[in-house]
């Protein structure tokens, strides 16, 4: 189960931000097949002026919207599904009105060992 950081600039409405991390959670379960009932998501807000970006990098413009930041600590996943799910955020987050152009992801890997979901236990183990 990946815990899921979302950055995002300040002035969304409570609904959409209630929108934006089901859809975000909607493209874990269909591209990483995490459980519907789970997911850990930080959501962090930033005045505009603290999400100095740049607009133009990789071949990528990006528009003068909010970038929308995922920070995604994860346990071990494959290039393809890694991938899958880049392709599948962007998909879906254009349907919410976000440019994929304004989408950045960085997935931090970490190992099984690292991670307890509660009681002391390493659960991944």
């Amino acid at each position: 189960m990946p815990l899921i950081t979302i950055n995002i600039a300040e002035g969304m409405t409570e609904e959409a931000i209630d929108q934006l991390q089901k859809t975000i959670h909607t493209c874990f379960v269909r591209a990483w097949g995490i459980p519907e009932n789970g997911g850990f998501y930080v959501i962090n807000e930033h005045k505009k002026s603290h999400m100095r970006i740049s607009r133009s990098m990789w071949g990528i413009n990006r528009s003068e919207h909010s970038p929308l930041l995922l920070q995604i600590t994860s346990s071990p996943r494959s290039k393809e599904l890694k991938i899958e799910l880049f392709r599948v955020l962007a998909e879906e987050i254009e349907k919410q009105g976000i440019q994929k152009e304004d989408l950045f992801i960085s997935i931090i890997p970490t190992q099984r060992e690292d991670w307890s979901f509660g009681n002391g236990i390493a659960q991944l183990l």
